[in-house]
């Protein structure tokens, strides 16, 4: 009985060792290789090894806390109106309605998760230019003097602001139908009770609806905070990190010092900062 168990499993490993390879290959080697590039101060002729320095200067450079602080500012907006727009419509599309314009609707708002990062970003560029849609717009309606235009992306203010209200656009269906589907697997009877009971529409949905979509509502929260964090599209395309670091977040900060200032070690130890406190939510993630 032992020896067949053995060779079941033994047979079972066997059939895994392709993709366990091809695994390795494509995520274990590469993520090896930066940690070990960390500890190197690396130039185009030679490598050195400098131990735990690369890390020691990265937590004595004012830029990177504030190019980490701007990460967390932007995952953490992102995240928050993903849920609260998500929550809204999907609450909207459940609402007994036609049916047809429930669906023409569920549609419509489906339309900005199907555009790719960059695609998006680009269309947000256009809409954000000096002479844009949205500086038009708020000519047209008074908001603003027809002789001034705000350059949404080119001011410190704005720039960071921008990237995460194109992020929030492109990215919230994807909370509403999450939602949507939680919302529809609810049984109805619970609410019938509630009815019976003069439970008010608030009560109904802090003490019904929420405790129901708990279990989606951290796991979509928790995936959207580490693919919003790792983002890089959307920065790279509208602003550049720009300007003046303003809207810098950490995917982009590892690029531009690895491939302009060709700092390798250091934007290694960047990139090793980074996979620890994603994996640190994917732990959370996978435990939930």
């Amino acid at each position: 009985m032992l020896r067949q168990r053995f060779r079941h499993e033994i047979q079972a490993y066997s059939f895994l060792g392709p993709a366990l390879l091809l695994l390795g290959l494509l995520m274990v080697y590469p993520l090896g290789q930066v940690i070990r590039m960390s500890l190197y101060e690396i130039n185009l002729r030679k490598e050195t090894w400098v131990g735990l320095a690369n890390y020691a200067e990265l937590l004595q450079t004012p830029l990177f806390w504030q190019v980490l602080w701007q990460t967390v500012l932007f995952t953490v907006g992102s995240v928050v109106f993903h849920l609260l727009i998500g929550m809204g419509l999907a609450l909207l599309l459940h609402t007994k309605i036609n049916v047809r314009i429930r669906n023409l609707f569920r549609g419509l708002l489906i339309i900005p998760w199907l555009f790719a990062p960059t695609v998006a970003g680009m269309i947000w560029v256009l809409m954000l230019s000096p002479f844009g849609v949205l500086n038009g717009l708020l000519t047209t309606v008074g908001l603003l003097d027809p002789n001034a235009t705000i350059t949404w992306l080119g001011s410190p203010q704005t720039a960071l602001p921008s990237v995460t209200a194109m992020n929030i656009w492109r990215a919230f269906p994807f909370f509403m139908v999450m939602l949507l589907a939680g919302l529809q697997a609810i049984p109805e009877d619970i609410y019938e009770a509630a009815d019976i009971d003069g439970t008010t529409t608030w009560k109904k949905f802090w003490y019904i609806t929420i405790p129901s979509l708990r279990g989606i509502i951290l796991t979509i929260v928790l995936l959207d905070f580490i693919w919003t964090f790792r983002a890089f599209d959307p920065v790279y395309v509208m602003t550049g990190g720009g300007p003046v670091n303003s809207s810098q977040v950490l995917p982009t900060a590892i690029y531009f010092d690895a491939f302009q200032k060709l700092k390798f070690g250091y934007a290694s130890a960047e990139a090793v900062i980074m996979f620890l406190i994603l994996f640190g939510l994917s732990v959370v993630y996978v435990r939930r």
